[in-house]
């Protein structure tokens, strides 16, 4: 069951084996021998891709509540074995670790006794573990799927670009598409779905412009680790996480339709007891 559902979420034989690190033919006849065993088609085969058939649908959802089921239960024995106090669970995006750090000394006040669990991961993932109960909360970007939870929207911010000091001139204010064509770029990419790394390469090719990407990550720190090792080129970062370079950096804003990144507190219905969410967003309204 956690092979399909894998497949399912992925689309893609090829990129599930890869998330779950095993040979493209033995997850191929895994499925296929699931859906022997079934006697039901579970996918419809477009190409490469692979959309969930009506059958495929209903076992998705039977088989993610059984999945869930079963890490929960782990969880309990384990913790039951251990006589500790749950820890509260927490998600964090990359996009989202210079807000939350300021927060922390806060957060933890709330949770005296309690231990805090941290998994950094890109929002795509953390919606997975989310989905499957293994985080209680979330500070991310908006879940590809919304209506599988529920969001509060912390904090609004746009793209911008960092510059290591003397790579652009020092009366520059904002950068155009023409001045993002001249330099290497560090940009950020979701795992899955779509946003402003694929929405800046559309206005290049609609500009019939080539960019010199130099590199795409999920990870925000990973960017600025290479800019600090002398990257000379450009970052292109929500501005939330664009503020610990000093002054060695400029940091500009770029002059496009880009999509504004939305920090996010993101839970499972009910999966946050009211008066403990009530807390967090006034520990986040109060900072």
């Amino acid at each position: 069951m956690h092979y399909f559902c894998t497949i399912a979420e992925q689309g893609q034989i090829s990129r599930a084996a890869r998330l779950l690190h095993m040979a493209q033919p033995p997850l191929s006849q895994r499925l296929k021998e699931l859906e022997e065993e079934l006697g039901a088609a579970l996918f419809h085969r477009r190409g490469r891709s692979l959309e969930l058939t009506e059958a495929g649908q209903l076992f998705y959802r039977r088989a993610r509540d059984i999945l869930r089921a079963v890490e929960v239960s782990r969880e309990e024995v384990v913790r039951l074995s251990s006589q500790a106090a749950p820890a509260f669970r927490i998600g964090l995006s990359p996009t989202c670790r210079a807000p939350w750090l300021a927060r922390f000394d806060a957060l933890q006040a709330l949770f005296p006794e309690r231990q805090l669990g941290l998994v950094v991961g890109d929002s795509s993932y953390l919606e997975r573990l989310l989905d499957a109960g293994q985080l209680d909360v979330a500070f991310m970007q908006p879940p590809l799927l919304p209506e599988n939870f529920t969001i509060h929207r912390l904090l609004t911010s746009p793209t911008v670009a960092v510059a290591p000091r003397g790579l652009l001139p020092d009366d520059c204010t904002a950068l155009t598409l023409d001045e993002l064509a001249r330099h290497a770029l560090l940009l950020l990419r979701r795992s899955v779905g779509v946003g402003s790394y694929e929405r800046l390469l559309h206005l290049f090719q609609e500009a019939s412009l080539t960019p010199h990407v130099a590199l795409y990550s999920s990870d925000a720190s990973l960017l600025w680790e290479l800019l600090d090792q002398g990257f000379a080129g450009l970052a292109i970062l929500p501005a939330s996480e664009s503020g610990h370079g000093g002054n060695n950096y400029q940091v500009l804003p770029i002059d496009l339709p880009l999509p504004e990144y939305h920090l996010s507190l993101v839970c499972r219905p009910g999966g946050l007891a009211p008066p403990l969410l009530a807390s967090l967003l006034a520990l986040w309204a109060a900072s």
